[in-house]
């Protein structure tokens, strides 16, 4: 199982922070994707996932991202081809936030 990595990038005035991940996020690492999405949605409106280096997601990383698009203006970056987008389409995820799809 590979580890997942995460990393808050905050923007300028003008830009929104933004969180990118790589890798898989799971019931073993959730708790310190939702610390890194909590912390870096304090204190913004919009926050901007980058999970186009995701390869698996698990119901509790869904329910991490549903969490953080009840308080934020969610914007999630996904690979065009993988599960990730079409789990965020089963979910309904894609419906609470925008997805981009990056090629």
């Amino acid at each position: 199982m590979a580890e997942a990595q995460f990393r808050v990038t905050v923007g300028s005035d003008v830009e929104s922070p933004r969180v990118a991940a790589a890798g898989e996020i799971d019931l073993a690492n959730v708790g310190q994707f939702q610390d890194v999405l909590a912390k870096a949605a304090t204190g913004s409106t919009p926050l901007t996932v980058d999970l186009s280096e995701v390869s698996y997601c698990d119901s509790a990383a869904v329910r991490a991202l549903f969490a953080v698009a009840a308080t934020t203006e969610l914007t999630m970056i996904v690979a065009a081809e993988g599960p990730i987008k079409a789990l965020l389409g089963i979910s309904g995820l894609d419906r609470v936030a925008t997805v981009i799809t990056e090629e």
